[in-house]
């Protein structure tokens, strides 16, 4: 996506659940008595089913599914497109929005969807302090409602944010209006399964590190899937993973290693989607400040002091650690190749805001230098074991670098940087944990720096406001605040003009580069592997380069059928629904199930009545 804004691998346990549900789509196909199932298999739990909790790949591709949004982006280039709107049209000082509202959409638990909700769900993050999604909703926005279907979006500044798009899962008020008001930590605690949403599935299960379980209903805003449900396994290794999909216990394998994907080369009825790297990992440094954050965000104070080593906060020691990181040695050896050195926080896929380093400008991997740099700085004192000392603290460069066990190369990227940092004197105590640990240590504070990784949206809105001042326990990696940042950040917010708006973003980039709050290691690119004896109709978002599954559309959900013989590459459906190949997809297996007794087709007509 992927909608990850952090494009992680979470928990992990050495499990691999088949829950009784049949691999094969085709078997599926053929029996009387069972769901048509799509089996995902990932290496990455979610954390929680609670919106205002999510962090990661996982429960971002539960929410894309769950929710609807006010806006959505196109299949081809991920530009904004009209999602619970038809479309919102500013007032000729962008400070007014007015969205009429569909008024076809329902709740699963059939409610009607109206403007109110929309308006609830953003008050109810502005009003409660819910910081996950804050910053797509800048300037002091009201809400007002005239009618049920329509929305009026009002802003103290002039404001391109109701179409950026904000990525808010619209939630029911009738739901979570009883929490509107409670403290931040009892909203993040709680957790509704099944989830009422409005989206074209439903989580209505979900066993921690085993798996969770999606059910389709009918959308007016994407069609009705033919697959009756989705379930994403949870494999605690790739190797497990990829058994399962050659043994089809699973239909789709989400982000393998290139040597796995090389290893199924030649199997039959597998097939590979190389997906363009649109996320990078990286090292990020803690520069404090979540104890006094702590208690405005969640209502509460830290359980555990900040342990950030001071040292960080000098510019030097940063610079020296970026010339002792040999990227491409990264890429080579931790990614096989399957990646590319990054320079800075967008990615290269967003081609019009990536700002490429010159080459000549970029920190080069030099021991020597970084060495020189720190002998300048004036850490010169070393310890018996030959660990510079902090002038300022007197504190050894002893530093407690997070690895995140099931975030794609992030331990053994760690243990590469080890070795290096000991060529100039500074030691990385690596501390491998899970991606929820991480997730605590982030929120406390009791970490120097992690190597974790980001995603983000098509739009570098999203992306630059992780740096901003008011990010700390928010987005925030380590709470840097940097006020010339925040002046950029919201000078390209009220810039209306693209080229105008990309040279300020680009200036941001570049200052984020020289100051470095963090060190982007390597732009990854995403392997995943899928079954073509099982379903067909897979579409990747965006069109060129995308993602089958784990992306920013549904369209491969909507869209895939079982195998049938004869069947063909697959439909495409397009943001209205279900096209017309998919139709006479589904019209060619209810002939099927007629001929082999299946009863599938009134299972769907109770469904439709439901």
């Amino acid at each position: 996506m992927r909608r990850v804004r952090r494009a992680s691998l979470a928990l992990g346990v050495a499990t691999a659940v088949v829950l009784g549900l049949a691999g094969s789509a085709l078997g599926q196909a053929e029996a009387s008595d069972e769901k048509i199932t799509l089996n995902v298999g990932t290496t990455s739990d979610m954390v929680s089913s609670n919106l205002f909790k999510a962090c990661c790949t996982s429960e971002y591709e539960m929410l894309l599914l769950n929710y609807n949004m006010l806006y959505g982006f196109k299949a081809e280039d991920l530009s904004p497109v009209a999602e619970l709107t038809s479309g919102c049209e500013p007032s000729t000082d962008y400070m007014e929005w007015t969205c009429p509202i569909r008024d076809d959409v329902k709740w699963h638990d059939g409610e009607q969807l109206t403007a109110d909700d929309i308006a609830f769900t953003y008050r109810f993050i502005i009003d409660n302090g819910l910081s996950t999604f804050a910053d797509y909703l800048p300037y002091n926005p009201t809400f007002e409602t005239p009618d049920d279907y329509t929305l009026v979006w009002k802003s103290e500044e002039p404001t391109l944010a109701p179409t950026v798009p904000p990525y808010i899962p619209i939630i029911p008020e009738h739901i979570w209006g009883a929490l509107d008001g409670k403290p931040a930590r009892e909203i993040r605690a709680f957790e509704e399964i099944p989830a009422i949403g409005s989206g074209p599935f439903q989580l209505t299960e979900w066993k921690a590190d085993q798996f969770w379980r999606m059910e389709a209903r009918p959308s007016p805003i994407f069609g009705k899937p033919t697959i009756d449900e989705i379930v994403y396994h949870v494999y605690g290794n790739d190797e497990a993973m990829v058994q399962a999909l050659k043994s089809s216990d699973i239909d789709f394998a989400y982000d393998i290693p290139p040597t796995l994907a090389q290893s199924l080369e030649g199997e039959e009825h597998i097939a590979i989607n190389e997906e363009a790297a649109d996320y990078h990992t990286n090292l990020a440094f803690n520069f404090g400040g979540q104890a006094a954050a702590h208690q405005p965000v969640y209502g509460s104070p830290p359980v555990t002091d900040e342990t950030n080593h001071p040292a960080l906060h000098d510019h030097a020691v940063r610079l020296a650690i970026a010339h002792a990181i040999d990227k491409q040695r990264i890429a080579d050896v931790v990614f096989q190749g399957a990646a590319l050195p990054a320079d800075t926080f967008i990615s290269p896929d967003k081609a019009f805001w990536h700002l490429d380093i010159p080459a000549d400008e970029e920190y080069d991997f030099n021991l020597d230098e970084a060495n020189q740099i720190l002998d300048d700085a004036g850490y010169t004192e070393r310890t018996a074991d030959g660990v510079r000392i902090d002038p300022k603290s007197g504190e050894p460069l002893v530093l407690d670098i997070l690895t995140i066990t099931n975030s794609r190369g992030s331990v053994k990227t760690g243990e590469l940087m080890a070795g290096w940092m000991d060529d100039i004197g500074i030691e990385f105590d690596l501390r491998p944990v899970s991606e929820p640990k991480g997730y605590v240590e982030w929120e406390n504070g009791t970490f120097d720096a992690y190597i974790w990784s980001w995603g983000g949206d098509p739009d570098p809105d999203f992306n630059m406001s992780i740096y901003t001042s008011d990010q700390c326990l928010g987005w925030s990696d380590g709470c840097y605040k940097n006020p010339v940042l925040d002046d950029l950040y919201a000078e390209q917010r009220q810039t209306f003009d693209r080229d105008a708006r990309q040279e300020i973003v680009h200036e941001f980039e570049r200052i984020h580069y020289e100051e470095i709050p963090e060190i982007a290691l390597v732009y990854p690119e995403l392997i995943h592997a899928y079954r073509t004896d099982t379903f067909e109709g897979y579409v990747a978002t965006p069109t060129n380069g995308g993602a089958f599954l784990f992306g920013w559309r549904v369209d491969s959900y909507i869209n895939l059928h079982p195998v049938v013989a004869g069947g063909g590459s697959g439909p495409v459906a397009d943001s209205g629904g279900m096209s017309t190949g998919l139709l006479v997809a589904i019209g060619a297996i209810a002939v099927i199930a007629v001929a082999a007794f299946i009863v599938m087709g009134r299972r769907r007509s109770e469904e439709d009545e439901a």
